[in-house]
């Protein structure tokens, strides 16, 4: 009887810990409610992994598996009310590298034996688990976390979730997040996380040093 109400414990807790909110980006794109057939998306529950892997100091700071930022240029002053389009590389040119979008899969031991006990619990808190991300599904390829920090801060003014590399910040949310920012000096990072069941499976690499942007006039 001790072991149904240890389950019972078990339940609650991870209950709990799966309805922690972490906060949402400003924009995700695409989301998945949007997503076409085939097509990678950008979900809450992917920005929430980033958030853990930051929180657990798992990010990155890599020269190469990093994106590349492509346009605009860094020496444009961002206009308030018409954000400019954002394009980057999955990872640096310079570097060569030959990247895929599937996660790394490696050799695995076989498994032993569970006990009839152990199914039931893991198989509890696998209900839990698909029940937390059952408004988008599993996720499997890469993901971006594209952000804005005015410098020597670490409150965002402007964040996105990314599946694709070439994206408009909405206007209405771009004008939200710049108001009142003229003159001042904004930090770029774009984290990338390669995916598997909605888990990062590599990664997030971010580069070395975020990308610098005035706003203007």
């Amino acid at each position: 009887m001790h072991r149904f109400y240890i389950l019972l414990a078990l339940i609650a807790v991870t209950a709990c810990s799966s309805s922690k909110n972490s906060g949402a980006a400003d924009e995700y794109i695409v989301d998945c409610n949007n997503a076409d057939g085939g097509q990678g998306f950008a979900s809450d529950e992917n920005y929430v992994k980033f958030v853990e892997a930051e929180s657990a100091n798992r990010v990155s700071a890599d020269p190469c598996k990093s994106p590349e930022l492509i346009a605009p240029a860094t020496s444009i002053r961002l206009d308030v009310r018409t954000p400019p389009t954002f394009s980057f590389r999955a990872t640096h040119a310079s570097c060569g590298l030959n990247r895929t979008s599937a996660p790394v899969y490696g050799c695995l031991p076989r498994k032993a034996e569970r006990s009839r006990w152990s199914k039931l619990v893991n198989g509890a808190v696998a209900l839990l688990e698909g029940t937390a991300e059952a408004h988008c599904g599993a996720f499997s390829g890469e993901n971006y976390f594209f952000r804005f920090k005015p410098s020597g801060e670490n409150n965002p003014v402007y964040t996105a979730v990314l599946s694709v590399t070439a994206f408009t910040p909405d206007a209405s949310i771009w004008q939200r997040a710049l108001s009142g920012r003229s003159g001042q000096t904004l930090s770029l990072t774009i984290q990338r996380g390669v995916f598997f069941r909605s888990d990062i499976n590599e990664g997030p690499y971010v580069q070395p040093q975020p990308y610098s942007f005035t706003v203007g006039p």
